[in-house]
């Protein structure tokens, strides 16, 4: 779980809109929350009910958005 935080709210969402993105390239669908200047990403694989490569790989997607 990462919370990321922005200006306001339609950054949080532009961001959020990106991750989906990420998402479904990656076929690895994280939660997502988000509101007026943060936004906040969990992985898990529910299915080994533990963290997973997959996990690891699309956190580090993520990350990449940031720069």
């Amino acid at each position: 779980m990462r919370e990321f935080t922005f200006d306001d709210f339609l950054q949080a969402k532009a961001f959020i809109d990106e991750v989906s993105v990420l998402c479904e390239a990656h076929q690895h669908h994280a939660e997502l929350h988000f509101g007026w200047g943060y936004a906040v990403v969990e992985t898990y694989s529910h299915d080994t009910n533990s963290i997973t490569q997959r996990d690891v790989d699309l956190a580090t997607a993520i990350n990449e958005l940031e720069g």
